[in-house]
């Protein structure tokens, strides 16, 4: 039977390809890896950024299209390996930037067994590898980087390892010549081939770990898909989850791990706002508001009684638990007295002049101009007083203040 792929004649291609401005359905039951490689780029594209194919893929069958590749894709080579990417590339894009609805869609087409298997396995790799190269583990060379100093021991078997190094020779004497090396026999680091090994599922990308914690992030924003992630699967994925906060990991992958870890302790709030034991073995919930005792240190975590927080201390919730400080309250300064700017401005010229020598009689009351605020200080033989003598007053002081009685001399 001929393959089930639609050729495209409108644009001179043999199968129907999705483009940055074109999605087709089609184009995702195609079975020539390349031509599906290059619409799960443009896909990649479109998801991240049009809210509308979002709601298309969840529509016409696409999301459940897209988990099948994942679930069935065997990543033998570079191009499987790259299929299996932009695929899962596409479904957190769907789950991390779609509304409530879309997110739910995305755990009802079986997501969360693929990126349980996905954090399963990369788990199973480190405890492989040991304490001590998890340990020296640096984000700048990836987890890919302990790869390169594995034993050959711990490496998968090549499948020509059973095949002659050499073609063979036109007499049988010079094969006995020929020196096969084994694997088991190197103790050096065997060097990777160019091409990736048959069995890469023992082994996901730090990337990919990533991706999966974001979507997680995302998904358990809401209680009814928090019970799904709870008891739904053989394994509560709050508990794997968790033990991604270690300090071994990158400090990205310890932000996530932590968020999730954090909304697994929300509220309830279609239930009456009632929160659940934050002990993953435990999963009791409250049966009224506040009936459990928080963390006193995060104030997020509750717990049902004192066994419980102890056991999920020594779990790994001191991982991620973060000290809350209480808020501190904004100090008042007293206020300052802050001098009229507009009549000290106004004042300034007068000051810098000197004041001309008053005429006053004896006795009598002397009223500065309305115009004029300088006021003379006491002096004797009428003698004028200085620019350093004078001052300024306020405008609204009172008028019984204003008149200066000057003791003159006869």
């Amino acid at each position: 039977m001929r393959e089930p792929n639609f050729s495209f004649p409108a644009q001179n291609k043999a199968a129907v390809c999705i483009t940055s401005a074109l999605y087709d359905r089609r184009a995702l039951d195609c079975t020539a890896i390349l031509p599906l490689i290059n619409s799960l780029t443009h896909l990649s594209y479109l998801t991240s950024t049009s809210p509308r194919i979002r709601e298309i893929l969840v529509l016409d069958g696409g999301l459940e299209r897209l988990i099948h590749i994942l679930k069935t894709c065997q990543r033998s080579d570079k191009r499987s390996t790259w299929k299996w990417s932009l695929a899962f590339q596409c479904v957190v894009n769907v789950g991390v930037r779609g509304n409530e609805q879309i997110r739910t869609s995305v755990v009802e087409a079986e997501m969360i067994p693929v990126v349980m298997q996905l954090l399963g396995n990369f788990l199973k790799t480190l405890d492989q590898l040991g304490t001590d190269k998890a340990s020296t583990f640096t984000s700048s060379t990836g987890y890919h980087g302990l790869l390169e100093t594995m034993p050959a021991s711990t490496l998968e078997k090549s499948p020509f390892a059973h095949d002659d190094v050499l073609p063979p020779a036109s007499t049988p004497a010079r094969r006995k010549t020929i020196f096969r090396p084994s694997v088991t026999r190197l103790a050096t680091p065997f060097p990777r081939p160019a091409q990736q090994p048959s069995d890469v599922k023992a082994f996901q990308r730090e990337e990919d770990v990533l991706l999966s914690l974001q979507l997680l992030a995302y998904l358990s924003k809401y209680p009814h898909l928090r019970k799904t992630l709870h008891s739904k699967y053989e394994e509560n994925v709050f508990s794997v989850v968790q033990q991604f906060t270690h300090r071994q990991h990158p400090a990205a992958i310890q932000y996530w791990a932590g968020v999730i870890m954090r909304n697994a302790c929300r509220k309830d709030e279609t239930n009456g706002g009632i929160r659940q034991c934050a002990n993953m073995q435990c999963g009791k919930w409250e049966r009224f508001p506040r009936e459990f005792a928080k963390c006193r240190r995060c104030r997020k975590a509750k717990y049902c009684s004192k066994t419980c927080q102890s056991k999920a201390w020594s779990e790994g919730h001191r991982w991620w638990c973060v000290e809350r400080h209480a808020p501190s309250l904004p100090t008042r300064e007293e206020p300052q007295p802050i001098a009229n700017e507009p009549e000290t401005a106004a004042v300034q010229p007068i000051l810098n002049q000197p004041a001309p020598p008053p005429e006053i009689s004896v006795g009598e009351v002397a009223t500065p101009p309305p115009s004029s605020l300088t006021v003379f200080d006491r002096s004797l033989n009428g003698a004028s007083s200085s620019s350093d003598n004078t001052h300024g007053i306020s405008a609204d002081v009172d008028q019984d203040q204003r008149h200066v009685m000057m003791d003159v001399d006869p």
